[in-house]
């Protein structure tokens, strides 16, 4: 696969490597360079007597250096792949070296260990024993849960904001012990509610009968489809293995990488990046955690398109796991979903009928205008009909700089009843918006 220059420069963890990795792009700073199949590998004389041994995986793009940089990738990986895209021609074409191979195998065994790992026999009785444990301490948890929120109805939410920090401290630590996590996270959600602002009784009214329709749904769980019981059962905490996802059937498709954000929340990162099949229009969803100074899983960039088998969680759900991929050369992006806004409120309206505690739900358009009306930026499809954006002001106009107020295509997120745009494309030109 041969990258772009724009593409490796959104491969960098801030704009100050970025800069730096254009630096190390000078075929001077590299003693040795080579180039194989399925890496490159080079040395780059530092400060030091010794010159740093960088690496780039080609196939299944990731880098190691021998740097002391904290930064991934650091900037001599982004030098010397950089380097490959503008003058491949100074690369030595080669047979890999022993520290190459060994850093390869290193991350193909990962895959093996993976394999073995859902081959190895599990103890049914004991798993059975210990899942209906998990049962009744969920049961109690929940039934300790929905007299909380009764409670609360009951006293009325006027002193909330005045006790916002210890409202609902108790009762989230009491779901982490009934093992029910994302019960927890759903209340730990109240939190993030500006209780000084206007509006806030609205939020956190929805937040709680949210919560509350969750429990009520479990109770009747029995009656349910499948999907919607695997739905519920990660809103509550169980989680799927990822080795169990990974034995579903694949979904291959050419798709392509919509938008990557990053939010980050008491040293936790989430990473969120969504990919659209251009040959079964379905859209994707990769979720992925970092704690602390972790790396990310993927060096997935917005407009990248890939060939992959990807395969989705079980449930009524976008989110996914890539399985096999190859990375494809820079073409935009070629989606023309011809969507209006009614169709995309049709879609919302289906989406919430199956799933009704969907958070984000992503939509395409087509033929589309950033306006500013009234104090309010808007967007407007062919129709004429409207809906406001909650994309921050100086996002907004630096959208409205790029469309130039002309028609184009979108991709956005529909979450807390708000539509945010989150890239913008027009003939060859794309927007990402941060």
């Amino acid at each position: 696969m041969h990258y772009t220059r724009d593409q490796v420069l959104k491969m960098a963890p801030d704009d100050a490597s970025a800069k730096a990795g254009q630096q190390l792009a000078n075929n001077a700073k590299w003693a040795a360079k080579s180039v194989h199949d399925k890496a490159l590998w080079g040395d780059c004389q530092g400060s030091g007597k010794t010159p740093y041994k960088t690496i780039v995986d080609l196939q299944n793009i990731a880098f190691k250096c021998s740097c002391p940089s904290r930064k991934f990738p650091c900037k001599h990986g982004l030098g010397l792949l950089l380097l490959y895209t503008q003058q491949p021609d100074v690369f030595t074409a080669s047979e890999m070296p022993q520290h190459v191979c060994e850093w390869l195998s290193k991350r193909e065994e990962k895959e093996v260990t993976k394999e073995i790992k859902e081959a190895r026999p599990t103890d049914e009785a004991a798993q059975a024993k210990r899942a209906a444990s998990r049962e009744r301490k969920v049961d109690a948890g929940i039934e300790e849960l929905r007299l909380w929120i009764k409670d609360v109805v009951r006293a009325g939410i006027r002193n909330v904001p005045q006790n916002s920090y210890q409202f609902n401290q108790h009762i989230t630590a009491r779901m982490v012990d009934a093992q029910a996590g994302g019960l927890a996270n759903q209340l730990r959600q109240i939190n993030n509610i500006h209780f000084f602002k206007e509006g806030w009784q609205r939020l956190l009214i929805k937040r709680l009968a949210g919560i509350y329709l969750i429990t009520e749904a479990f109770r009747h769980v029995d009656g349910l489809s499948p999907e919607m019981a695997r739905e519920l059962q990660t809103l509550i905490g169980w989680t799927t293995p990822k080795e169990e996802v990974l034995q579903s059937i694949p979904v291959r498709d050419t798709w392509v990488v919509l938008s990557v954000t990053i939010t980050e929340e008491n040293n936790l990162s989430t990473e969120r990046i969504w990919l659209y099949g251009l040959a079964n229009s379905r859209f994707a969803l990769l979720l992925n955690f970092y704690a602390g100074s972790q790396m990310p899983q993927h060096m997935l960039f917005p407009g990248l398109q890939l060939e992959a088998d990807v395969v989705y969680f079980p449930g009524i759900t976008f989110r996914a796991l890539l399985k096999e991929q190859r990375a494809l050369p820079a073409a935009g992006i070629p989606i023309e979903s011809g969507c209006s806004l009614q169709s995309v409120f049709s879609g919302i309206t289906s989406q919430l009928a199956r799933n009704p505690f969907t958070e984000r739900i992503p939509f395409l358009l087509s033929e589309v205008r950033v306006t500013f009306q009234d104090n309010t930026w808007l967007l407007f499809d062919q129709d004429k009909q409207g809906c406001a954006l909650a994309n921050p002001e100086e996002a907004c106009w630096r959208m409205l700089a790029f469309t130039k107020g002309k028609p184009c295509s979108c991709f956005g997120i529909y979450e807390n009843e708000q539509f945010r745009i989150h890239t913008l494309w027009s003939d060859d030109k794309t927007y990402f918006i941060k």
